[in-house]
């Protein structure tokens, strides 16, 4: 065993990690034995010697004094990272609402790695391997390591864009209790975090398990001033054309929220070139919109069918406020549980076991329908009242007419997601020799994920029932006898109250999908010395891991025949596995000399083995160089990869829906910005003249249909990347490093999944219709209206990425009168460009943009005097653009967006040594998101929770 000053090396690796931690210097002066650590980013256990790959340390404590009780909350405010899911994105995604996933450097979250204790950690989205850090509870949480280098030498897949390392506590003495709450200043987003975690460390054992439940309540956008006073945009009705230097759309200067006219909940349509509704009665009386403003008509535009409501008192039309929601509301349990056991002086066991259960729910519209041809509106419905027939005769309405219909009646669309996860992991350690150390491990990983939709129907069977005729006996009947002859009940959508319970039996139905994940995960590394040189010994790390991954889903007969309004989703089953092999050195060349403390190579090359994409390796070469103890400097050159998961390979055939405008639209053309030549020479090659609009049905139809899809032909991505820094710890100013860190990717056959609309624009935007987009959506033969389209993933992308990482921390005395610890974190986006078909003259530049800001900071002043501790934090986020491709004067006059930046203010205080209290306010001055139409209800960067108060008390016996 290595002996040294435990503080001088505990006080190194700290500053090589950017982090001082007096509270772990003190710890360290009654102990001289020291053991060897692992540092994330190398699998070579090391004493005090720098990191080989910049690492952000984010301690436990600092979870607490951040006033959050998720990991994900703290991460997704890193420089470094950015939202991947929350609870505040995925209210209306299908699967995934209430999912907590991060994305270092803004690549997604299928190229962020996130290790528990080192190891990979299972899913918790069938088809994905991305971790829901919902599942890992913080008062587990021991320190939190963050490397944003490429690190799939080490690791292997994911891990493009760097590693989270989840470290958790592995031993504990005696009980305690922590509850805290959260209370926004506006309604809605209420947070309750109940905590017990208890163990012994007695002996040869080490025994802790922690059981968490905690609870977070939906936000409406009702709830929020800032959305029930909502910016709106619309057509500009006084641009003409193009190249009129007059944008084609505008911030309105009225604010609230879009009533749409197209829309009732008891049908909307026209006769005479008139609206009309429905009354509650079943009459007929014109469409009322009750003193509201109408948008400002321009020929073609979508915004023809809205009005924005009086004094927040709607008249008729579908008020989207009613269906707005910020955030999904969230509910988890989990129970973790670390053991070990020291064997012998040279070998300990260990065992790891995890459960959690998170539910969730999204929530929409109720279903919406145009309902025209044999649908519609037939005036001889005997449904119809007496008035209503009549009005339809004095207007010599004799066929079917079209009707715009919101099923309130069916109540809103639910999404309820139950997640259940269970892991167990086994581990051997120790000693094979003074300087040979190993690990073995095996865990199984199990996650059963079912969904359940609400308030959905029977399309075929709602059809059927709104259609009535009278039998031989005068009774009213469905008009369809096949129907008819399986129980149709007629169904009366024309008023308020008409239907019978019956017939909403006979229509409605909930739906079912039931999906699983396993992940089987067995290594063996053995770390050691081989060989001493001159400047040192040489030390390596060899592994050997095997890695299994199955997914299934199996949605009930209803969604795999597309019987229901809903998404249409059929069963998925596919899985992969992975060999792999790895080495490791860090091989000293020089040490002692002038200017050169020392010099270090790291090197390793990691080879692997997918049953899906085949043969693929992954390498990295390191230097560090510490000039003398002021200064260490780094270099690491490393190549990545990143193999498809199973959803991206093997989803079968999901319904989707999205908003779509076509490109094709004469109104778009004329606003395509830099893109409209080749726009209006595509939409012309594709059969749509000058003028063409699509019709009003399919302009007027809300969301449009399509499909989610895998692809089995994709390969891997490759990335290389370069990280290039120091770290600054000046012997004349005690407590104080600075460490800056240059960072650039390449990444070559990225996968990637374009949304609908990019899917279209693409299509029209390149250089000819000769793309792989085009094929991905289809069209009407006669009116040209886009009839499905499908996301699916290509390898069809690459992207660069540049910029600089600083981290600065400064703790000091104050005389007797407390410390003062102050940290900074801040990263610089210098270059986010990509290109996603391969061509030249395609690539966007996107630095500086919405979602990769030029600037992002994270600032704690943390005081601390006896046992009070306080803790002023900020989070800065830079101005950007919300385009920097294809916007021109003539796009909007609402590209800009303004910088953010959010203060909390939290404290602690230990009235006995037992027990502590917190509170704090977070949001302290209320900012809420930043004005821009694009920007100001989103919670993927911005605070929507607004000012709020967090109390909690912790209690250790």
């Amino acid at each position: 065993m290595y002996q040294n000053n435990k503080l001088a090396i505990a006080v190194q690796i700290a500053l090589s990690l950017g982090l001082v931690s007096q509270a772990q210097a003190q710890e360290t002066k009654t102990d001289d034995k020291v053991e060897r650590i692992e540092v994330t980013g190398s699998k070579i256990k090391r004493i005090g010697e720098l990191s080989p790959t910049p690492v952000t340390v984010i301690t436990g404590d600092s979870i607490v004094d951040a006033g959050v009780t998720n990991v994900g909350e703290l991460l997704n405010d890193m420089p470094n990272a950015v939202t991947g899911l929350s609870p505040e994105t995925t209210n209306n995604t299908i699967f995934a609402s209430g999912l907590n996933n991060t994305a270092l450097r803004g690549l997604g979250t299928n190229r962020t790695l996130v290790l528990v204790n080192g190891r990979r950690f299972v899913g918790s989205n069938p088809g994905n391997s991305a971790v829901d850090l919902n599942n890992i509870p913080t008062a587990m949480v021991e320190r939190i390591e963050v490397s944003t280098g490429g690190a799939s030498a080490v690791y292997g897949s994911d891990a493009v864009a760097g590693v989270v390392n989840i470290i958790t506590k592995k031993s504990f003495n005696g009980f305690e209790v922590d509850v805290a709450t959260s209370r926004p200043q506006q309604d809605g987003g209420e947070e309750d975090f109940y905590s017990l975690t208890f163990g012994n460390s007695e002996g040869k054992s080490d025994f802790i398990a922690n059981l968490t439940y905690s609870e977070q309540s939906q936000i409406r956008g009702s709830q929020r001033d800032f959305i029930r006073d909502g910016l709106i945009m619309i057509d500009n009705p006084d641009n003409k054309t193009g190249t009129d230097g007059i944008p084609g759309r505008i911030l309105w200067e009225k604010t609230g929220n879009p009533i749409l006219t197209n829309y009732g909940k008891t049908g909307t349509f026209a006769v005479g070139g008139k609206n009309y509704v429905f009354a509650n009665d079943g009459s007929v009386r014109p469409f009322d919109m009750n003193g509201g403003t109408a948008y400002p008509f321009v020929a073609g535009s979508t915004n023809n069918s809205r009005y924005l409501s009086a004094d927040g008192a709607p008249g008729d039309g579908y008020n989207t406020l009613d269906h707005t929601y910020l955030r999904t509301p969230l509910e988890r349990i989990n129970l973790n549980m670390n053991y070990g056991y020291q064997i012998n002086d040279d070998h300990r066991f260990t065992f790891e076991s995890t459960y959690s259960n998170t539910k969730a729910f999204g929530e929409s519209s109720p279903a919406f329908f145009v309902l025209s041809g044999a649908n519609g509106i037939d005036p001889l419905n005997p449904m119809l009242t007496d008035s209503a027939r009549k009005f339809f005769a004095d207007n010599k309405v004799t066929s079917s007419i079209q009707n715009t219909y919101l099923a309130d009646i069916f109540g809103n669309r639910k999404y309820d997601q139950n997640r259940t996860l269970a892991r167990a992991a086994i581990g051997l350690e120790g000693l094979l020799t003074d300087t040979w150390g190993y690990e073995a491990y095996a865990q199984k990983g199990h996650v059963d994920a079912n969904s359940k939709w609400f308030g959905e129907m029977l399309e075929d069977r709602f059809y059927a029932a709104i259609q009535a005729t009278r039998d031989g006996n005068g009774n009213i009947v469905c008009k369809d006898t096949a129907m008819r002859a399986q129980g149709c009940v007629p169904l009366n959508i024309y008023g308020s109250g008409m239907a019978s319970q019956a017939a909403l039996d006979w229509v409605r139905t909930d739906a079912m999908r039931d999906a699983t994940l396993d992940q089987d995960v067995a290594g063996f590394t053995v770390t050691g010395d081989i060989y001493e040189l001159p400047a040192g010994i040489v030390s390596s790390a060899f592994s050997a891991e095997y890695r299994k991954e199955r997914s299934s889903s199996l949605p009930d007969p209803a969604m795999r025949s597309g019987a229901l309004f809903n998404n249409q989703s059929s069963p998925l089953s596919g899985e992969f596995s992975v060999r792999e092999a790895s080495a490791e050195f860090s091989i000293p060349l020089l040490a002692d000399l002038a200017y050169v403390k020392d010099l270090t190579l790291e090197t390793a090359f990691r080879a692997m083995d997918y049953s899906t994409t085949g043969s693929e390796n992954a390498w990295k070469i390191s230097l560090n160089y510490t000039i003398n103890d002021d200064l260490k400097l780094r270099l690491n050159r490393s190549k990545s990869v990143r193999a498809p998961n199973i959803g991206e390979l093997y989803n079968p055939p999901g319904q989707t829906f999205s908003s779509l405008t076509d490109p094709c639209q004469q109104l778009r053309i004329d606003s395509a910005g830099v893109y409209k030549a080749n726009v209006e020479k595509n939409c012309r090659a594709d059969g749509m003249p000058q003028g063409w609009s699509p019709t009003p049905a399919w302009v007027n139809g809300g969301t449009k249909p399509g499909f989610i899809i895998g692809n089995t032909d994709l390969n891997s991505e490759r990335a290389y990347d370069i990280t290039a820094g120091f770290i600054y710890t000046p012997s004349y100013l005690d407590g104080f490093s600075l460490t800056v860190d240059y960072w650039s990717f390449k990444i070559a056959d990225m996968i990637e999944s374009h949304t609908a609309q990019n899917v279209v624009n693409f299509c029209y935007q390149l250089d000819s219709l000769d793309n792989p987009y085009c094929s991905l959506f289809t069209r009407d033969a006669v009116t040209r209206d886009i009839t499905n389209y499908f996301v699916k993933p290509v390898n069809s992308a690459s992207a660069e990425l540049a910029g600089y990482d600083i981290e600065t921390n400064y703790k000091f005395d104050l005389n007797g009168y407390g410390a003062l610890d102050l940290r900074l974190i801040a990263t610089y986006t210098e270059k986010w460009d990509q290109n996603t078909t391969g061509r030249a003259g395609d690539d966007r530049k996107y630095a500086g943009t919405y979602d990769t800001f030029r600037w992002k900071g994270r600032f704690n002043a943390n005081y601390s005097y006896e046992d009070l501790s306080l803790v002023l934090g900020a989070t800065y986020i830079h101005s950007s653009v919300w385009d920097r491709n294809s916007w021109t004067p003539e796009v909007n006059n609402f590209n800009d967006i303004g910088s953010y930046i959010a203060w909390d203010l939290t404290g602690k205080y230990n009235l006995t040594p037992e027990l502590q209290v917190r509170a704090g306010v977070l949001n302290l001055a209320d900012r809420q998101p930043v004005r821009n139409p694009n920007t100001y209800n989103s919670g993927e960067h911005y605070d929507i929770l607004g000012r709020r108060l967090t109390l909690g008390v912790n209690y250790k016996f």
